[in-house]
């Protein structure tokens, strides 16, 4: 009867730990190319959808702005709607950053609202795609569009009742209603996206009317010191 021996088996304990170690490299290598060329995608695919919009944009641009094959971005993506995504989830995700280290800081409530409101606005104006995203009214793309939308409002509006809760909490601001009163400011700040990029062209001036709304919003919420 004949005895099998396994090839693995012959192989110094030592020489088996360094061949492990160098799969693991190899593998770590592979998986570092994956996510460096996804993430070239996305940002060779940000300039284009900025340059052209999500409509008149193809994925042959894309590929031959990143001088590759369609076959290559289709390895990372689907579809130019799946690209699209990841871009204004990568502008959206800098800006949830920023956001973050605000809700996160020792600023009052009062403060805190205000660095929101300016960072968000200020932000948005400054992210082609985004904007381009929360200002879309391409029919073709509704169903898109509207997940999208659906998914920063909803992050936003969980940020905004963070912030007014907090304020109520440590007596900055008046007992409410935190889910109507986080909706209307929610849907205040959005309602001066368009009008105020398009008749501000300055940043500052984007600032004092931003200032002036959230004047008027305070002098309701605020409690006043006697």
């Amino acid at each position: 009867m004949f005895a099998w021996i396994s090839f693995s088996s012959t192989i110094p304990l030592d020489r088996k730990s360094e061949m492990v170690e160098y799969m693991k490299k190899e593998i770590t290598k592979e998986e570092n190319a994956r996510i460096n060329m996804r993430n070239d995608i996305v940002d060779i695919a940000s300039g284009v959808f900025a340059k052209f919009g999500f409509k008149k944009t193809t994925v042959d641009d894309i590929a031959n702005a990143l001088r590759k094959g369609k076959s290559s971005i289709y390895y990372y993506f689907s579809s130019k709607e799946d690209i699209f995504k990841a871009v204004v989830d990568k502008e959206a995700d800098e800006l949830r950053k920023k956001v973050l280290a605000i809700l996160n800081s020792p600023q009052s409530s009062i403060e805190k609202i205000r660095a929101f409101l300016k960072t968000r606005m200020l932000a948005v104006r400054g992210m082609a795609n985004y904007y381009t995203l929360i200002t879309s009214n391409d029919i073709s793309n509704i169903t898109l569009v509207e997940k999208l939308r659906l998914k920063y409002d909803t992050e936003e509006h969980g940020f905004i009742k963070q912030l007014l809760s907090e304020g109520v909490a440590n007596g900055e601001f008046k007992n409410m209603d935190i889910e109507l009163s986080s909706i209307a400011l929610l849907m205040a700040m959005k309602g001066l996206e368009i009008p105020l990029f398009i008749n501000s062209s300055k940043a500052d001036e984007i600032e004092t009317v931003l200032d002036d709304m959230l004047d008027i919003l305070f002098y309701g919420i605020v409690i006043r010191k006697q």
